[in-house]
């Protein structure tokens, strides 16, 4: 808010914060386009995204037919269908931070990403050789794919939200707390782009021996569908008093060698020193067959691999974890979400309140901040995804002159 206002534009702006603060306007169309996943695809939405009103989350609805024939899919990854979609990249250039992506993540781990902090994730709906649609069950404790990979035709219906704030629960306080990390139009002018890369029939896992082929949902002809939808804020008069930041989401995969063998207290990666909401830290094992160029699934997600993970700042854990499950049930206790296999968030606003984050852009120079696991399974085929969701800018107090 504006530090010198007048009385009455004060009274005005909290009265539009008590009457505005999260509502939405819903999902608005922005795109309609085909995709062929018969190939891998890399499609860059041919318009900037429109942000005349503050941005607060993308949805993207994908419909399609895969119909298999001659033999079942060998080895049907881990998260299908979800992992057709290889990667959500959002970029643009912020007036104040210059060029920025702030998400760039696997769609599959966008479809989870908010079921850890209790709030609805992507939904899929399947149907088999004509059979009812029906909801694939969300990922939990084990991970079990949606597609089933048999000889059939299968229908799906696959919806992915992309949220810009940071997620924390649910309810009208905690959309209050995320008003502030809406991208404002003022902010990116026309300058955000989407691109979105999916896979072929690999990207559902190996599919050595099968005869794979997409085409339009219900139909044996034509190409899938996908829809790219908007839901922006209605913020009225408070937009213009908001102190506006950037949540950046993006995942990252560790190099094999650092989690094939086993280790004590291994040194996975050095992480950003930003502000920090969340570490997320996904483990599995890869799948190394039947893949074409450039396109990567997990065959399997997995809790046993890692153990004792935590956040160490030189040399000393920013909050003490000696048991991965307990620590992702003390999550789910504060939280509300159901355990997903091979999903470990370290979070530190489950409070529920932005500025809990930890504040890594105040550690000094030579300072370490560093992501420490026990590798407790060793296997080739271990890999291991983190993602730091970091904050620029916002109501932060500045730490540094």
């Amino acid at each position: 808010m504006p530090e010198n206002i007048s009385g009455s534009e004060f009274r005005r702006l909290l009265m539009a914060a008590s009457s505005t603060l999260g509502r939405y306007q819903g999902p608005e169309l922005f795109q309609a386009l085909t995709v062929d996943l018969n190939t891998p695809q890399n499609i860059v939405l041919p318009r900037q995204l429109n942000i005349n009103r503050p941005l607060h989350s993308i949805w993207l609805a994908l419909t399609f037919r895969v119909t298999v024939t001659d033999a079942p899919y060998a080895d049907v990854a881990a998260e299908a269908p979800q992992s057709i979609l290889q990667q959500i990249q959002l970029r643009g250039i912020h007036r104040s931070y210059g060029s920025l992506i702030p998400i760039d993540m696997t769609g599959a781990t966008a479809y989870s990403y908010p079921r850890l902090f209790g709030v609805p994730g992507g939904e899929t709906y399947i149907s088999v050789n004509g059979g009812a649609l029906t909801r694939v069950v969300p990922g939990t404790v084990p991970f079990v794919s949606g597609f089933d990979g048999t000889v059939a035709t299968h229908d799906v219906v696959m919806i992915v939200p992309v949220y810009m704030p940071p997620l924390m629960g649910l309810g009208q306080p905690v959309k209050r707390q995320q008003t502030s990390y809406l991208l404002m139009p003022e902010d990116w002018t026309d300058t955000l782009q989407l691109e979105l890369r999916f896979g072929d029939a690999s990207g559902l896992g190996d599919a050595t021996g099968a005869t794979v082929v997409f085409s339009s949902f219900g139909l044996a002809e034509g190409l899938p569908q996908l829809q790219v939808m908007l839901n922006h804020g209605i913020l009225g008069a408070f937009q213009r008093g908001m102190r506006s930041g950037v949540v950046i989401r993006n995942e990252r995969q560790l190099p094999a060698g650092n989690v094939t063998a086993l280790a004590t207290a291994s040194r996975l990666t050095a992480l950003q020193k930003r502000i920090t909401t969340c570490i997320l830290v996904k483990s599995g094992l890869i799948e190394d067959t039947g893949m074409t160029a450039g396109v990567q699934v997990f065959s399997d997600l997995s809790d046993a691999m890692l153990e004792r993970t935590q956040i160490e700042v030189d040399n000393k854990p920013l909050r003490q974890n000696d048991n991965n499950r307990l620590q992702r049930a003390y999550n789910d206790t504060l939280l509300g979400p159901e355990p997903m296999e091979g999903y470990l968030p370290i979070t530190f606003i489950e409070g529920q309140n932005p500025l809990l984050a930890y504040r890594g852009d105040g550690l000094s120079g030579g300072s370490t901040f560093e992501l420490i696991s026990d590798i407790v399974l060793a296997n080739a085929a271990n890999r291991v995804n983190y993602l730091q969701e970091q904050v620029i800018g916002g109501p932060f107090p500045t730490l540094r002159t």
